[in-house]
């Protein structure tokens, strides 16, 4: 009776590959995926795993390709587009390329296909020495432009939403991707403390994140003209009064835009600045790697764990390389 109940689990096993690869792929990074250890992975490893494999997939489905017809060319594809969203010199593309090897390995045992092309590409990456420094504003290069943030007579609409724009990346820690998605809804102006929603995205978690004082002022000034618009769409930030969602480009002119007025530069002036420099802030004020990766979105610690190898720096060495502008 053995063999033959056993023989049946791995059809089943197959056909969900085939039928549903994202479920599959669920149940068996709860059922049998070890790490190099040989232990079970974490749950929130088990998420960002999972996330990572329905990005894959998805650019899988849009080439026309499944888990058992890809090949080299695809992985290489892949990567070429994951380039477009990733900061250069991260472990971004290892990560993901020891992800497809394992599930090759794995659909090699279950049958679902002969090969793993992933191996001749393992075999001729390595991980980098050094993950590269990352930035941030010193401590008052931070508070001159979260006095930008100030509410203050504003010009138009649009100078006001610039200016929340700026204050929610410095006071939550959003990431650009995730800025664009919110909609009127997501934040929180009702009580004593403003919070924002921020949905699941890509391996970032859902979460709500209170807002640090100096953008609340703002940040509800915009909320309450962004309500009052009459707007064919629920997104909180609009680049048009059709309702158009913002573009990145443009996220990163409002950035820009609010260094040149604090009189500041940077190595890099785009929202990750920001983001950074709120996580930073917030390990200086006492709160844990795990805290400070919560409040980013963050299953891992890595990000947190680099940000608070930079506190024993002085502020002037920072990753950021930020400096004043001549006056």
């Amino acid at each position: 009776m053995g063999a033959p109940q056993f023989s049946i689990c791995i059809s089943m096993s197959r056909e969900l590959w085939i039928e549903d690869p994202e479920s599959a792929y669920r149940q068996w990074q709860h059922a049998e995926a070890v790490g190099g250890d040989r232990r079970s992975f974490a749950e929130q490893s088990i998420v960002q795993h999972c996330s990572m494999f329905a990005r894959l997939h998805h650019y899988l489905r849009a080439h026309r390709a499944t888990l058992v017809s890809f090949g080299t060319d695809h992985i290489d594809g892949f990567f070429t587009s994951l380039d477009r969203d990733c900061q250069p010199g991260t472990t971004t593309r290892l990560r993901y390329l020891k992800l497809i090897d394992r599930l090759s390995r794995h659909l090699v045992t279950e049958g679902v296909r002969s090969d793993n092309p992933a191996g001749s590409l393992l075999a001729s990456e390595r991980w980098p020495e050094d993950e590269p420094i990352p930035v941030y504003l010193s401590g008052d290069d931070d508070t001159r432009v979260q006095a930008v943030c100030a509410p203050r007579q504003f010009e138009s609409f649009k100078d006001l939403r610039n200016t929340a724009i700026v204050a929610l990346f410095l006071g939550s820690g959003i990431a650009a991707a995730e800025l664009q998605l919110l909609t009127v809804g997501d934040l929180d102006v009702s009580g004593a403390r403003v919070s924002v929603f921020v949905e699941k995205h890509g391996p970032r978690l859902a979460r709500r994140v209170p807002v640090d004082s100096f953008a609340v002022d703002a940040l509800r000034m915009y909320h309450d003209a962004r309500t009052a618009m009459q707007c064919p769409t629920a997104w909180l930030f609009v680049a048009t009064a059709g309702g158009k969602p913002m573009k990145p480009g443009t996220l990163g002119a409002c950035v820009r835009a609010a260094l040149r007025t604090a009189g500041v530069v940077a190595a890099d002036e785009s929202p990750r600045l920001l983001r950074n420099t709120f996580g930073r802030r917030h390990l200086i004020a006492g709160k844990s790697n795990e805290q400070v990766s919560s409040l980013l979105g963050l299953s891992s610690h890595r990000t947190a764990t680099r940000l608070r190898d930079t506190l024993e720096e002085p502020d002037f060495t920072t990753g950021a390389i930020t400096r004043r502008l001549e006056t």
